[in-house]
């Protein structure tokens, strides 16, 4: 669930994401892939490199990814989404940080607390999904925030929308610099999941997955000159699949990486946000 590359080498994309266990409890690991040819499959990690946190901490009921920062050759940071199950809401999601040493081999928990927690705007649900350095000194992430429920069919489903927000180090982070960037549309209750990367000419992409109150999940695409203003565009990247196919009801959580040699491909999820597993698409164009 919500994949997330990164180019470990010139010929490896590392694909970190969650896997679920059969109480539905994600544990974080990885799959490498060729960076040529992503349809090959070169590793798979034999254990999770994240697990579930202490008993009682925001994590201790899985955790799924957020976004991969190389902050050196000698730091990679892996900016997860813990879970925690409460008696009166259906549970709670906050950001952590883990760091490894080793080139995404193991990692350990920056800290046991989040380090983006509950605010205002963002009680029950404060996830960061994308994070990259600016210009000069500083780091600019894409958040989703979650402060209330939406009943469907008899069962609660969290409402949340994405934000942008700054900070010096990229491990604390300035709420009041927090700026709302994206909200459902009148057939949308969510929209999440945001994740950015800035393109060669300067521009922003934005890659986001909503939720209709017809319970249809879909990808859309969202462009930006500055990072922070964005516009949808009609773009259909990923259509569903063929009836009957991995793809057929839904394509989800979008992730984008482009190789060293200029090729660039979009990680997504399909059926059921993920149980049916992970798809790749390779980008032609101009």
């Amino acid at each position: 669930m919500t994949p997330t590359p990164w180019l470990r080498d010139g010929n490896t994309i590392r694909l970190f994401g969650g896997s679920r266990d059969e109480q539905g409890v994600s544990r974080i690991g990885w799959v490498d892939v060729d960076a040529a040819d992503p349809k090959h499959i070169k590793a798979i990690s034999s254990e999770p490199v994240l697990d579930v946190g202490a008993p009682g901490m925001f994590d201790d009921n899985g955790v799924i990814m957020g976004d991969v920062l190389e902050v050196s050759k000698d730091e990679l940071r892996l900016y997860y989404v813990g879970f925690q199950l409460v008696e009166k809401a259906k549970f709670l999601a906050f950001t952590g940080v883990a760091i490894s040493h080793d080139r995404g081999d193991t990692f350990r928990r920056y800290q046991q607390t989040p380090i983006l927690d509950r605010c205002p705007e963002g009680t029950i649900i404060g996830a960061l999904h994308s994070i990259s350095r600016m210009p000069g000194d500083g780091y600019r992430a894409w958040i989703a925030r979650g402060s209330g429920w939406q009943e469907l069919e008899g069962r609660q489903y969290p409402k949340y929308d994405c934000w942008t927000l700054t900070s010096t180090d990229g491990l604390k982070f300035d709420d009041a610099s927090a700026k709302q960037i994206v909200t459902p549309n009148q057939a949308e209750y969510r929209i999440g999941r945001p994740r950015a990367n800035q393109l060669a000419d300067g521009t922003w992409e934005l890659r986001v997955t909503s939720d209709t109150l017809a319970k249809q999940y879909e990808s859309f695409r969202f462009t930006s000159a500055d990072g922070v203003t964005f516009a949808r565009t009609d773009a259909v990247e990923l259509p569903r699949g063929d009836d009957g196919s991995w793809d057929s009801d839904m394509t989800c959580y979008p992730a984008h990486i482009e190789t060293q040699t200029g090729a660039r491909y979009l990680f997504y999820n399909g059926n059921d946000m993920g149980r049916t597993g992970v798809g790749v698409a390779k980008w032609h164009g101009p």
